[in-house]
């Protein structure tokens, strides 16, 4: 198995452990498809290297949502899931599965209805945002940046995704 399969494993862990409490696609707006809330371009700008194509990840839960995720040389990856809010998937009952989990959480104000940032380890990081009806996921692991360069590129990002909803 080599870095980047682990990488990309840990990953699908990190999105998974959300999915139980993620609830089905975006409800009253229709199913959104998580590959049209962000362009290339875009994340080349805010992450400054190259991104390869966005491709859904086939291996998602599809019952959850499929996330839309773009390659970035040599290991990395940014990854955008948008579902409905529940009450299941509310803020604090996300904030506190994943705190259960040992993951660290931060608030993230000025974004959106709520965010907030979670730490899910080697370097990856996740910023949580609900907006209305919607929840979204934006992971992130970008190769050689900083957790506040992570940070500030995801909520640069973020930001265009609110735009288009």
């Amino acid at each position: 198995m080599t870095r980047r399969d682990v990488i990309f494993s840990v990953l699908a862990f990190g999105l998974s452990a959300l999915a139980v409490s993620a609830g089905p696609a975006v409800a009253g707006a229709g199913k959104i498809d998580s590959c049209t809330l962000l362009t290339k371009a875009e994340i080349q700008e805010a992450v400054g290297k190259p991104v390869k194509d966005g491709k859904p990840n086939t291996n998602a839960n599809a019952a959850v949502g499929i996330p839309c995720e773009f390659g970035i040389d040599p290991y990395g990856t940014v990854s955008i899931l948008a579902v409905a809010a529940t009450p299941s998937n509310a803020p604090d009952q996300v904030a506190a599965g994943l705190k259960k989990m040992k993951i660290a959480v931060t608030e993230a104000p000025g974004i959106g209805d709520r965010s907030f940032f979670a730490d899910m380890g080697y370097g990856m990081l996740q910023l949580n945002t609900w907006k209305g009806p919607h929840y979204l996921i934006l992971t992130m692991m970008i190769p050689g940046a900083t957790e506040d360069q992570q940070k500030t590129a995801a909520g640069k990002l973020m930001g265009k995704v609110l735009g288009r909803l």
